[in-house]
């Protein structure tokens, strides 16, 4: 349980995790994973939505950005590739489920600030006294602001991936980045007109397109006003590690590759430019707190990460379904987006608690905590 400690200790800078997690909660959440041999769980401390399944960025290392239609990915977030939205009344009703358990609200896709009762579900969720998290490309940001600050919005959560040139680059639109900063300023000028607090978060994804760059992103904003900036690694499934998956476990849980294409290859990453870039930033932040690097990898890990994705990068094993769900646009209940496409039930025809601890979620659990982590999760951020 080393490798789990480590994590645990870590958890509350994962954009995904609320900051006020602590050690015995997050003991207590794992409990079950321990005593239950049904695979029961308590209700998960952050509960993922994908609350609608189309973007208005067309991302390079994204899967729904290149239409891969083939990856669990795509599968999870835009689904047959049609609009699914989920009705808001279905989404009262499920934080009037949980609102007693405090979970952790995370908004994230396909692109929330397309959902039209975006406002609505932030002012109903923080109504209940949850904290809620809203993750955006960023692009109409300057149309929704406002609207986000007044609903209470208390974490946002901004995917920038370079400075203004490169970024613009990877996410195919011209002003993108231009458009996350406008918004970012609009959001806390607002927050901060209407009395209330909000924490401004950035993701920058390291891809091999970016990993040379990070020290000019960290220039770039500057004068931007985020409390945080999480740098992360891209997380990929090769044709290795779902063949190796699949020989185990393809009937049941199959795994695709998932954000491999013509534009994105780990192999292309010089990990010594990297491990420069990185430690050049960790240098320039040195007293403001402001940079995470998850995790901080040394330069060997980082050669392992990128040139050797056969390979875990820990001994931990995976215990994100004790921990985190995920409802989907079509109302689906998964593991994780970036997970196999596994619905344990969907909330538009029973209860929420009920497909949690229900028979599909439960033999899920069983077997992954008999076989630790499945083969396809190597470059799992929740695994690693």
């Amino acid at each position: 349980m080393i490798d789990e400690l480590k994590k645990a200790l870590k958890v509350k800078k994962h954009p995904g995790m609320s900051r006020s997690s602590s050690l015995p909660q997050l003991a207590m959440q794992a409990l079950p994973y321990m005593t239950s041999r049904e695979g029961k769980a308590k209700v998960p401390l952050t509960i993922y939505w994908g609350v609608n399944s189309v973007c208005n960025l067309r991302c390079k290392m994204c899967d729904v950005g290149n239409v891969n239609a083939e990856s669990n990915f795509f599968a999870n977030l835009r689904i047959d590739g049609k609009l699914h939205e989920i009705k808001i009344e279905r989404f009262r009703a499920v934080i009037d489920e949980v609102a007693h358990e405090k979970p952790m609200i995370s908004i994230t896709s396909t692109e929330p600030l397309m959902y039209k009762p975006l406002g609505e579900a932030v002012a109903y969720a923080r109504s209940k006294d949850l904290n809620v998290a809203v993750t955006t490309g960023g692009y109409t940001l300057p149309k929704r602001a406002e609207e986000l600050a007044e609903a209470g919005l208390n974490h946002l959560c901004v995917s920038i991936d370079g400075p203004p040139d490169l970024h613009n680059m990877i996410r195919g639109r011209a002003d993108s980045f231009q458009k996350s900063v406008e918004g970012i300023h609009m959001f806390r000028e607002a927050t901060k007109r209407l009395g209330k607090k909000a924490e401004v978060l950035i993701n920058f994804t390291i891809t091999n397109m970016n990993y040379d760059r990070l020290e000019d992103f960290y220039d770039a904003m500057k004068d931007v006003p985020v409390d945080r900036i999480n740098f992360t690694y891209m997380t990929f499934v090769d044709h290795t590690m779902a063949d190796e998956h699949n020989a185990l476990w393809g009937e049941k849980y199959h795994a695709t590759v998932n954000c491999l294409n013509a534009d994105t290859d780990p192999a292309r990453v010089d990990v010594k430019v990297l491990y420069e870039q990185k430690e050049a930033v960790k240098r320039k932040d040195a007293g403001t707190g402001r940079v995470t690097f998850l995790p901080d990898f040394p330069l060997e890990d980082l050669e392992r990460y990128f040139l050797k994705p056969g390979e875990f990068m820990s001994h931990s094993r995976c215990m994100v379904s004790w921990f985190i769900a995920e409802i989907i646009a079509s109302g689906e209940v998964i593991p994780y987006t970036r997970c196999y496409h596994v619905p344990f039930g969907n909330i538009n025809d029973d209860s929420f608690t009920d497909i949690w601890n229900g028979q599909k979620a439960l033999a899920w659990r069983r077997e992954l905590r008999e076989e630790r982590r499945f083969p396809g999760c190597k470059r799992c951020d929740l695994v690693y």
